[in-house]
């Protein structure tokens, strides 16, 4: 204990010798001289550009309207319908309207409404849209029309059956006199009048 106590005020002597002589350097050194810069105003130079001399030609230019054929571009693409038949599926449609197996798939997102979620089921007779160039589009042949009056006991799927030789083409009887009979398809009397195609 008789030695450790000696130590002890030798280091607190140093620490008041570092801390006194620490003091005195700080309060020695003259404080730091900062130069403020004044500050200068840029004044905009303002550069005067020359008025560029206008010509009689230039102030008579008239815009010449364009012929209507010019004018109005001549549309690429076009929708046509297509009515399925029977035995038909939509890489055989693919193949034979645009000579290319993988066009199904374009028909199908064309569609999606008309066929839904299932490519394999398409129904005879349905109408699809599809997009062709317009150059390959001839102008559809204009189908006939007779008139067929309703007996007793006839539905939609028995006319089919009798007028077009297929039942599934009922849904043309329905979409040829969808004025007539409106939602409800079930609604035929007998003396209704419909429209039946002379040929699909």
């Amino acid at each position: 204990m008789k030695r450790i106590l000696p130590l002890i005020a030798i280091v607190m002597s140093l620490f008041l010798l570092i801390g006194c002589g620490a003091k005195e350097v700080i309060e020695d050194t003259p404080a730091p001289v900062v130069e403020t810069t004044p500050i200068v105003e840029k004044t905009p130079v303002v550069t005067e550009t020359p008025e560029v001399a206008k010509t009689p030609a230039a102030e008579e230019t008239v815009i010449e309207e364009l012929p209507e054929e010019v004018a109005q571009p001549l549309e690429k693409d076009v929708w046509v319908k297509y009515m399925i038949q029977p035995n038909d599926y939509l890489t055989k449609i693919a193949m034979k309207e645009y000579g290319v197996v993988t066009m199904w798939r374009s028909i199908w997102d064309w569609n999606l409404d008309v066929i839904g979620n299932n490519p394999d089921l398409i129904y005879p007779y349905e109408e699809l849209s599809l997009k062709k160039d317009a150059s390959e589009v001839k102008e559809p042949e204009t189908c006939g029309y007779e008139a067929y009056t309703v007996k007793k006991d006839d539905t939609l799927w028995s006319i089919a059956k009798d007028v077009y030789g297929n039942s599934y083409a009922w849904i043309v009887l329905m979409r040829d006199n969808l004025e007539q009979l409106g939602s409800d398809y079930n609604s035929i009397t007998p003396g209704m009048i419909l429209k039946v195609r002379t040929s699909l």
